[in-house]
């Protein structure tokens, strides 16, 4: 079961409507492929971590989506 952090979700719920779905689906992905990940919110945007170490990140803007 994947460890979620509702920090999370409060950051996508904040993030423009174009970019909500994506940054769902990015994150619903990385838990399909790796259920060990831990998300954390790290320099103001969401990460996830495997065994301690930085794995990815994510972060929505104006105009974009980055992963």
């Amino acid at each position: 079961m994947p460890v979620t952090d509702p920090r999370v979700d409060a950051y996508i719920a904040r993030q423009a409507d174009f970019a909500r779905p994506i940054l769902a689906h990015l994150r619903a992905t990385v838990h399909g492929v790796c259920p060990e990940t831990v998300e954390a919110i790290k320099w103001s945007m969401p990460f996830f971590t495997y065994k301690g170490r930085n794995l990815a990140n994510m972060a929505g803007f104006k105009a974009h989506v980055a992963f």
